[in-house]
């Protein structure tokens, strides 16, 4: 080792120097073409073209199956089920008869009120229309009320000059002056009886042999109503899809009995997200799906959006998600779907058959001002542009690209305005968020 070093000091200084000088010649050299190779490779990007294609969005919720016409069959009194002639499947028509309810008790109360009825409608017609005979004998009763009147008025003028004479007492003529005060009522009340037959009962009279008969009328009509109620029958045409109760059942009032509907038009209920719902008008197509028929797929159509939210009965860790109920008309074939199914919606929110459209991971956002990086001879540029309508994968472009145009997928933090850039097959890592500079 000694030996070496004596020799390395033997070397001229100048050579030393020279030799020193060529290596760091050579390093300078290689350190340069490793920055110009690195500045010309780019940053690593996706690209994508700038196309005019469909685009189409949709928004998905689950919902319920229920018919859209539907006759519900409610017990009003306490009864037993007498008679039952369907069972669920059955088609009716409408008119049938599709049970009986026992009604013994009922036909009495009902028999009571129509008798009571035509009474009263026999009260007041007499009163209104009476018999000749009835008022000849009103008009013999009033002439002979009058002749005793006359004759007490005589009687008491009479008394009344012997009481002034004095051959009669004040008891005497007091007796007489009331006979004749009785006799002038009697009078009065005849003629009133009379007035009566002959006219008919008018004012207050009539007011209450009126309200007499509308009372009995009433009750007549509400006990025949729930006489006919225990005559179940179907009001329109549509299949059995329910009977809850079985033959000699006593069913307390408000049971359900009987449910039919028309299976060939069904709807379905359903709660679209807060976030969603901004998206929805009645119209849009929907597509209609279920577990219990697999690989079929049913039509629809978006039929109302209510106008206000609700919270739905599923929760979150946040608390109640929030939903915009809707109903959806299924149309066309409805086979093997079943009022009552879980169902689940795809309602199609965005249908075009051509819109400019990029990435929607392209759009990058600055200050509330959407942008695209654009690669031009292997730069990339950022231009402001205008959007439409955002899918899960695509954004629709309105102004500030042009078709064929490229532009960077995802772009990373690294990726600046005017950077060189180097298109890659894979997706290139993402570094956090980009710098819009």
């Amino acid at each position: 080792m000694w030996s070496g070093l004596q020799r390395f000091r033997n070397i001229p200084r100048k050579k030393v120097l020279a030799g020193v000088l060529i290596l760091g010649l050579i390093m300078s050299v290689a350190v340069f073409k490793i920055v110009k190779n690195k500045g010309q490779a780019g940053v690593p990007v996706k690209i994508a073209k700038v196309e005019i294609k469909p685009i189409q969005d949709n928004v998905f919720a689950s919902g319920r199956v229920r018919l859209c016409a539907k006759q519900e069959i409610y017990n009003f009194t306490g009864t037993t089920v007498q008679e039952l002639n369907v069972s669920p499947g059955d088609r009716v028509s409408k008119g049938q008869v599709l049970g009986l309810l026992n009604a013994d008790e009922l036909e009495d109360d009902y028999n009571e009120a129509k008798a009571n009825f035509i009474a009263q409608e026999a009260i007041l017609n007499k009163a209104i229309y009476p018999r000749e005979e009835e008022v000849a004998q009103k008009r013999a009763s009033c002439q002979r009320a009058e002749a005793d009147y006359r004759n007490a008025q005589k009687n008491y003028e009479r008394k009344k000059t012997l009481y002034d004479q004095g051959a009669l007492s004040i008891k005497e003529l007091d007796e007489a002056e009331l006979d004749m005060a009785q006799k002038e009522a009697e009078y009065k009340i005849a003629g009133e009886e009379l007035k009566m037959k002959e006219t008919g009962p008018v004012g207050h009279e009539l007011t209450a042999l009126k309200a007499q008969i509308e009372q009995a009328r009433y009750r007549f009509e509400q006990e025949e109503n729930k006489l006919n109620k225990t005559v179940l029958r179907a009001e329109m045409d549509g299949v059995v899809t329910a009977v809850e109760v079985a033959l000699g059942d006593y069913v307390q009032p408000g049971t359900r009995l009987i449910t039919i509907g028309d299976t060939g038009q069904l709807e379905v209920t359903a709660g679209v997200s807060e976030a969603d719902s901004g998206k929805l008008k009645t119209g849009q197509k929907v597509k209609v799906t279920t577990a219990a028929q697999p690989g079929r797929e049913y039509n629809g159509i978006l039929q109302s959006v209510s106008p206000g939210a609700v919270a739905a009965a599923k929760t979150t860790e946040r608390g109640s998600q929030i939903e915009v109920p809707v109903i959806v008309r299924i149309n066309g074939d409805t086979e093997g779907l079943r009022p009552g199914y879980t169902v689940d919606l795809s309602i199609t929110t965005v249908d075009r058959d051509k819109a400019l459209v990029v990435p929607y991971e392209s759009i990058v956002e600055k200050e509330g001002v959407k942008k695209v990086f654009v690669v031009e001879n292997q730069v990339a540029k950022l231009k402001d542009v205008a959007t439409g309508v955002d899918t899960t994968l695509l954004t629709e472009i309105l102004a500030g690209l042009s078709e064929g145009e490229k532009v960077v997928v995802s772009p990373g933090k690294d990726l600046q305005d005017g950077s060189q850039v180097k298109e890659v097959t894979g997706t290139p890592p993402v570094k956090g968020g980009v710098n819009v500079t």
